[in-house]
């Protein structure tokens, strides 16, 4: 199981609690500190939509120009991965996208 999100994210700090409550191991990638390229971001959106990824209610969105937010690319993205809704999950290849517990099981 990995995770995908910022330290300092609550709902990040309840899906490690939630892993240890379960004993169940975790790797965190932190967007701050690890970085997110091309890559795995094109992992991301091999199963959902950009507009699934994106959080439209955090700060870094409210601090996008309105062109960027009228086109959102992953050159953005990239530049901005705070842009990512926290957390995504990743178990045997399936990213699921939020705290949702029951599909982690």
């Amino acid at each position: 199981m990995k995770i995908f999100g910022i330290k300092n994210c609550d709902k990040i700090k309840k899906t490690v609690l939630w892993c240890a409550q379960n004993q169940r191991m975790c790797h965190f990638h932190d967007y701050r500190v690890d970085g997110i390229d091309e890559e795995l971001l094109e992992s991301f959106l091999k199963q959902h939509d950009v507009s699934e990824l994106v959080n439209k209610r955090s700060t870094t969105w409210r601090q996008l120009s309105d062109a960027e937010k009228a086109n959102v690319n992953n050159a953005i993205i990239l530049a901005n991965p705070t842009l990512l809704k926290r957390p995504i999950v990743e178990i045997d290849g399936i990213f699921h996208i939020g705290y949702f517990p029951e599909k982690w099981t």
